[in-house]
């Protein structure tokens, strides 16, 4: 993830720019989701913590993450009161390289983003050695999508974190970092062997794009996340998304800093009450003064 030298420093101290097919969003819509829960997760384990990634099943039961080093995390989700109290099953696996080895390089799995497509595949987008794969599951060879010189440009820890599978099968990637406009989040989107500039949504300098999903009412939901040297803010949006564009902007909740770890890992699923929830994953960076945390949220009927 993003500032890790900064964070570290804190902790010691307390695509291609190309033109866009789809228009930019705007004139976003303030929303209300209420905050349902903050869990705690720990586990007292080396390979345990930097969450980046998060999926969980459609009806809430279990989740997978991911994690920046590089590994794959599947666990049971007990709810009581629809309140996470426990994960328990936890069963975790190496993220593997084409030659069915776990990489001595920390650059080269460096796994962010966790997406599924439709035939449970698991995609992961990495940073450092920019790249998208899929896996048939974890503990797999992966499978490599097609890459584009652009990569290159992209910082080393400021690529593909946000990642999502459209309704339509489509995989929908977004760098960290702006590549040309700094006004402006550029989405790609997989046609093909090629990965082509899609829609655009506004940008907020405070915050960079972290997280995605499309939720079972088919909008897009993106987590940002901002650090200013002393904690983090979040906010999440969501987004009508058509072959017109990207519009409807809605402004589900912003927290300022020291309301939420730092969250980079977004899941949208409906519940039994037939309520859209949010379900986020934060990394810790794997330092103490920092938490592994399970937040969720859910919008108004």
């Amino acid at each position: 993830m993003r500032h890790r030298l900064a964070i570290a420093i804190t902790a010691c101290l307390a695509v291609s720019g190309g033109l866009a097919l789809w228009a930019e969003a705007s004139n976003p819509k303030s929303g209300t989701a209420e905050h349902l829960s903050t869990y705690r997760w720990q586990i007292q384990a080396g390979w345990f913590g930097g969450f980046s990634g998060l999926e969980i099943s459609e009806d809430g039961t279990q989740l997978i993450t991911i994690s920046d080093r590089g590994q794959i995390v599947i666990a049971d989700i007990a709810r009581e009161n629809g309140v996470i109290v426990s994960l328990s099953n936890v069963k975790h696996d190496k993220v593997l390289n084409k030659k069915g080895k776990f990489s001595p390089h920390t650059n080269q799995r460096d796994s962010e983003g966790l997406a599924r497509l439709k035939n449970g595949a698991l995609v992961v987008s990495f940073e450092g050695v920019h790249r998208v794969e899929a896996f048939t599951a974890p503990g797999t060879r992966p499978k490599s999508f097609p890459t584009e010189a652009w990569f290159e440009d992209m910082e080393g820890n400021a690529g593909f974190e946000a990642l999502a599978v459209d309704p339509a099968g489509q995989l929908v990637v977004m760098p960290e970092d702006a590549l040309e406009n700094d006004r402006l989040i550029q989405a790609y989107v997989l046609q093909g062997k090629r990965w082509r500039a899609a829609f655009t949504l506004r940008r907020d300098k405070q915050f960079q794009p972290v997280g995605a999903d499309f939720g079972p009412d088919g909008r897009l939901y993106l987590l940002e996340r901002g650090f200013n040297g002393f904690g983090f803010r979040t906010r999440v949006r969501s987004f009508h998304v058509d072959k017109t564009g990207a519009s409807d902007e809605k402004i589900l909740f912003r927290n300022g800093i020291g309301g939420h770890d730092n969250l980079e890992g977004l899941s949208v699923w409906r519940d039994a009450e037939g309520r859209i929830r949010l379900t986020m994953i934060s990394d810790d960076n794997f330092r103490l003064i920092q938490r592994t945390e399970l937040v969720e949220y859910v919008l108004p009927q």
